[in-house]
Parts: structure tokens; sequence; C-alpha cells
């Protein structure tokens, strides 16, 4: 039997919250996204969710969201720019976990050496902001856990969160937990739920 299509969601695309609005410092960052990626040049300042920026060092990660169950990430670093654009899971991984993944290789940052995975993950409910639980480290090397808060027009909150840590460093399955300050949500920082 063939799953029936999943119907067009209403929802309309989320709206970043605070700090995750864009600003005029990150245009160079934004102009390099679209530069390379056409369809984020349709994407306006209001849809975009900035959720870590560093203009200097060349550094940001980008989302939007078209509506409930799709999501785009755009990671620049340097000269280099990235864009996943995906279906976000129909089932939660955990509870209040839509989506942990990989969300690309990079090289290492200016003194650092190797390269590094970035991690996206989508948490129901907006119970920003996260951080590595408790006493845990991360390893050396990690970065640290940056998020962003979207809302629907419904209401519906999301955080979006990022961090990264050097590619050697993921091979395992769990790590250090990254949980919100009112530990509400809690998940291991190396679990990738969706590919």
């Amino acid at each position: 039997m063939t799953p029936s299509p999943e119907a067009p969601s209403t929802s309309g695309p989320a709206a970043p919250v605070g700090e995750a609005q864009v600003t005029p410092a990150d245009a160079p960052l934004l102009e390099a996204v679209r530069g390379r990626w056409p369809v984020a040049r349709v994407q306006s300042d209001d849809s975009i969710i900035v959720i870590h920026r560093e203009p200097a060092a060349g550094a940001g990660e980008f989302a939007w969201m078209p509506d409930d169950r799709h999501y785009c990430l755009a990671v620049v670093r340097g000269e280099r720019t990235d864009l996943n654009c995906r279906p976000l899971p129909t089932s939660w991984a955990r509870i209040g976990i839509r989506l942990v993944t990989k969300g690309g290789l990079y090289p290492g940052e200016p003194g650092a050496s190797g390269a590094r995975t970035v991690f996206f993950a989508v948490v129901d409910g907006g119970h920003a902001p996260y951080q590595y639980a408790g006493s845990a480290t991360p390893g050396p090397g990690a970065g640290p856990v940056r998020d962003a808060t979207a809302v629907f027009a419904s209401g519906r909150t999301l955080s979006l969160l990022t961090y990264e840590r050097p590619s050697a460093d993921v091979t395992p399955r769990g790590g250090p937990d990254i949980c919100s300050t009112d530990n509400a949500i809690c998940f291991p920082a190396l679990d990738a739920y969706v590919g």
C-alpha cells in the first residue's frame, strides 16, 4: 500500500524572535549565501532566522522555515557556504526533539587543525537557551551551543540550535547532553536522528 502524500501545510513561514532577527551586520554573510544559492535569494530578511553570527570571522548559521514541515539551513565559513533544505521528520526522535542532523564538514577554525562538523537541531516549544548539561564537558575543540527562537503565526515556537565539534570527535553516539536551562528538553549531542 502506498502512503498518501502529506497535505500541504497552512502554517506559513516561521519568523525570527529577538536576537534571531537579521541586522545590517549580517548583510555580508547573507550575500554569500544568496550569491551561491538561488533558493536563498527569494527569502526576505523577515523570514531569515539568525542562529549564529560572526561577521568579522566570516562565519554564521542561518535558517528559514517556509512552513512547519520544512527547513533550510545555511552555514557560512569564510569562502565556503553550504545549504541544506529538507522536510522535517514526521515523527519525534525524542520528546520535544524534531530533528538532530549533521549540517556539514568545514575546515578548522584559524589556528585549529582538522575539519569540523556542524550539528543542527530543531526542538519544539522554544525552551531556549540551551547549553551542555551540568558539569559535562563537551570535549576539546567543541564549540558552544547556539540557539535562536522562531515562531509561526499560530503561536507555535521552535528552537533552532547549532553546535560544532572536531570531525574526528563525532563518531561515537551519545556524548554529553544538551539541555534547555529549565531542563525540560535534553538530548545527546552526538546522536544524529536524521542524517
